[in-house]
């Protein structure tokens, strides 16, 4: 948050207020949040929030809402398929994971069948919920699945494989953690499957992974342990039937050569609807309330919480009482301490 501040104030932005929110805080706190951003000047709105959070905030701004506000959303939030419900946000921009397919990962969720969702708890509860039957020897009480159901009918999220973003990053890490294993336990000619290593060789190994996925993302990372940075410019846009949709708008790249990172790949909807970017060097930010950081021992928060601060040091004079009075402690612990070791000697 400090160096947003400190970036915003570089390039001439005011920021209006900054607040806080954790959805297990009371509610009075989120109203407050909510009139805060209803009496706002500032236009433009930039959130630090987890999803769970910021649907707190826009079920509340729905209630009476604001005046066309510019979102610009956290990537916990922008790509979140659950928050498209609320119209307020139409124009809200930010940066996401990319999208991507997982090949063959569709056809081997649709190949579920009732028996072997009766093998998962977590399946069965699935399988049950979405058509509305029991299977055999589990939960009664509703009519018992015929096998006539069909998973590939259902329109929900299990089979939605068209906004895979963090899913993919698992599918990645899996198989980057798969080759560091390969290039411990084999050689050029063959694998020793009984070889033992200890998590170090397998972390040694992971850095030096090169490859790419079946779905064509190249995985390998730098000397600081991190990937290389892809990310895509997320905007939500308005739909012919009034609703939202998360349309990608651009792409960032930290592999591309210098100057040629960041590309472009359609117009961006701003709030209203509009076409062209309204100049306002206002704007508002939406934090969590516990994205923070301690200060060390030697140093405290500044009163907006933002930074840390030296904390004083104070230096006691001889003729101080608080002074006098550790000396006597000091020199009289010291007395009974020889005294001591006097008695025991004897």
């Amino acid at each position: 948050m400090a160096a947003f501040l400190k970036a915003a104030q570089e390039e001439g932005i005011c920021v209006e207020y900054s607040e806080s929110y954790y959805r297990t805080q009371p509610r009075s706190k989120l109203e407050r949040v909510a009139n805060v951003i209803r009496r706002s000047t500032a236009r433009v709105i930039v959130t630090f929030l987890a999803a769970a959070d910021i649907k707190f905030i826009f079920e509340e701004l729905t209630r009476q809402p604001p005046p066309p506000l510019q979102w610009i959303g956290s990537e916990t939030w922008i790509i979140d398929p659950d928050i498209l419900r609320f119209n307020l946000c139409a124009g809200a921009i930010g940066f996401g994971i990319p999208r991507s397919v997982i090949p063959g990962l569709r056809e081997f969720l649709l190949d579920l069948s009732p028996a072997q969702a009766l093998k998962s708890p977590l399946l069965t509860e699935f399988w049950e919920s979405s058509f509305s039957c029991s299977l055999k020897g589990s939960s009664e009480g509703a009519r018992e699945c015929d096998g006539s159901e069909d998973i590939r009918a259902l329109q929900n999220p299990y089979t939605d494989t068209s906004q895979l973003r963090i899913t993919n990053m698992v599918y990645k890490a899996t198989y980057a953690i798969a080759h560091a294993i390969h290039g411990v336990i084999c050689n050029d000619t063959q694998c020793d499957k009984n070889a033992k290593f200890t998590p170090w060789k397998i972390l040694d190994q992971l850095k030096r992974v090169n490859f790419t996925t079946k779905n064509g993302y190249q995985v390998s990372f730098d000397s600081n342990g991190d990937p290389v940075a892809v990310y895509e410019l997320i905007n939500w846009q308005v739909k012919k039937d009034g609703g939202l949709e998360i349309v990608t708008v651009g792409q960032y790249d930290s592999s591309r050569p210098r100057g040629q990172e960041f590309s472009m790949s359609r117009a961006i909807s701003w709030m209203g609807e509009q076409t062209e970017v309204q100049y306002n060097t206002s704007c508002t930010v939406l934090e969590d309330a516990l994205n923070c950081v301690q200060c060390p021992p030697e140093f405290w928060p500044n009163t907006q919480q933002d930074s840390c601060l030296p904390k004083p040091v104070e230096f006691l004079s001889w003729d101080d009482t608080l002074s006098i009075i550790l000396v006597a402690f000091s020199i009289s612990g010291a007395f009974i301490a020889g005294n001591g070791r006097k008695w025991r000697l004897w």
